[in-house]
């Protein structure tokens, strides 16, 4: 029995599913399942619409049972900026801003205010902070702190650790 293996690639504006698999001791690759992606303007907001892209896993995950090519393991790819937060039942905080929404405007100098950019660079080696996750979390942290004590995600967990200065 063959072993197929699930990748899954939401990028901004599309999404695919890849099947792979070994076949005489080479990596074949098989595109299953294609969708469109995009944020959603809502309100002058940039926003992911989370559960559209979770059913478009779902219905790709689908057409692998359909056509008898059931993954043996799966992983998703991302954009790498943008996060969800959870609260303990595991349910969506708050909206999920996408990375090219303009609320993160000029939070690289803000975070520079409390943390100096070469050591920012020696924590994260990211270049520019505007679309690093932790200018999204201080300016979420500033429009919305009861979201982000409400939180149980990992990642802000995480932060909180590495940045306790967070305000």
């Amino acid at each position: 029995m063959e072993k197929y293996y699930l990748a899954v690639d939401i990028g901004a504006s599309s999404g695919r599913h890849i099947l792979g698999r070994l076949e005489n001791g080479k990596i074949e690759l098989e595109e299953i399942y294609r969708f469109e992606n995009g944020m959603d303007h809502k309100d002058g907001k940039l926003l992911w619409d989370v559960n559209r892209l979770f059913g478009e896993i779902v219905a790709g995950m689908k057409k692998c049972k359909e056509l008898g090519k059931i993954p043996v393991s799966m992983a998703i790819d991302t954009w790498a900026v943008d996060y969800v937060l959870l609260d303990e039942k595991d349910q969506i905080l708050g909206d999920t801003y996408g990375y090219r929404d303009h609320r993160t405007d000029g939070m690289d100098a803000e975070v520079a205010k409390i943390l100096p950019e070469t050591e920012l660079y020696g924590k994260t080696y990211a270049a520019n902070c505007r679309s690093f996750i932790l200018a999204k979390c201080v300016t979420r942290r500033r429009s919305s702190s009861t979201i982000c004590v409400r939180s149980h995600s990992r990642m802000w967990c995480a932060l909180q650790a590495d940045f306790p200065f967070l305000p």
